[in-house]
């Protein structure tokens, strides 16, 4: 922790989204919150997005997914098992931190 690993991951995603994407970031639950934030912080013009949350409030995040209004996911594995069906339906580059399974 602490050594630049997720602003080195996020430049290389940013660096990236002008060849592939979009991406799919496997994240800690509580590293989530940080790693949405370090996105706003570091960059800008990368449109981020963290699906967690209530039931009702994945269903609307799923409607921007449809649409594809983002360039990065953030989510934990957790919520990749619940909602398979939906988060599978999309092609996706995908990016694991620290602690995920």
């Amino acid at each position: 922790m602490g050594r630049g690993k997720t602003i080195q991951t996020i430049s290389l995603v940013t660096f990236l989204i002008e060849q592939f994407g979009p991406y799919l970031g496997i994240v800690p639950l509580s590293t989530s919150t940080n790693w949405t934030l370090e996105f706003q912080n570091w960059m800008l013009r990368v449109k981020s997005m963290s699906y967690k949350g209530s039931p009702q409030n994945r269903r609307t995040l799923q409607n921007d997914i449809r649409m594809g209004q983002f360039q990065v996911l953030l989510t934990t594995y957790e919520y990749i098992i619940k909602d398979r069906p939906i988060l599978c339906a999309i092609l996706l580059c995908i990016l694991g931190s620290t602690g995920s399974r």
